[in-house]
């Protein structure tokens, strides 16, 4: 009896740690130390180990995006690109180094009324394909000399010329990174 108990419990454990839904989104491997983990670290890499990196996934009318690339800022434009691939995620918060909150996506970037501008373009194939003017937030977060970014299922409108069949459909991106100040 107690055997099929253990069992039971067992399965029933299992079963509910599967059917809870896991953030795939971690860029953290394991360390020695706590680098990923505690901003006073004089190893730390930034929140969730995004040290100048991030991840941008997005889908639009069953075209899928994911990469992971270099996020880097140049006079308040933060870009996130990967090496070899011709696919850009954009972000305008209208300032340099914005304030820690939550940003609405618009169409124009303004920090006082917590406005960001976001866009993802992609000219792949020799073809400019551009979504902006999106509804949505994105996270600021700070820590330890660092911006943190995330968003989830933000829905950008397509504006490119070249946008046709499924790209003429919205794109719901997702982005998450870090970026040293």
């Amino acid at each position: 009896m107690k055997m099929f108990t253990f069992l039971l419990s067992f399965i029933l454990i299992s079963s509910a740690s599967y059917s809870q839904e896991v953030d795939t989104w971690s860029n953290v491997p394991s360390a020695r130390d706590d680098r990923y983990t505690n901003p006073k670290s004089a190893v730390y890499a930034g929140p969730n180990g995004w040290w100048n990196f991030g991840e941008v996934r997005a889908e639009s009318g069953g075209v899928q995006y994911a990469f992971k690339g270099g996020l880097n800022t140049n006079s308040g434009e933060f870009i996130l690109v990967e090496s070899g691939k011709l696919q850009v995620f954009h972000m305008n918060f209208g300032s340099e180094e914005p304030a820690p909150g939550t940003y609405q996506v618009g169409k124009e970037a303004n920090p006082g009324q917590k406005k960001v501008f976001l866009s993802f373009g992609d000219v792949s194939n020799n073809k400019i394909k551009n979504w902006s003017d999106g509804s949505g937030t994105i996270t600021v977060t700070k820590a330890n000399g660092f911006l943190y970014f995330k968003c989830r299922n933000v829905i950008l409108q397509p504006n490119g010329l070249n946008n046709e069949g499924s790209t003429k459909q919205p794109l719901k991106v997702g982005m998450e990174g870090a970026v040293k100040l």
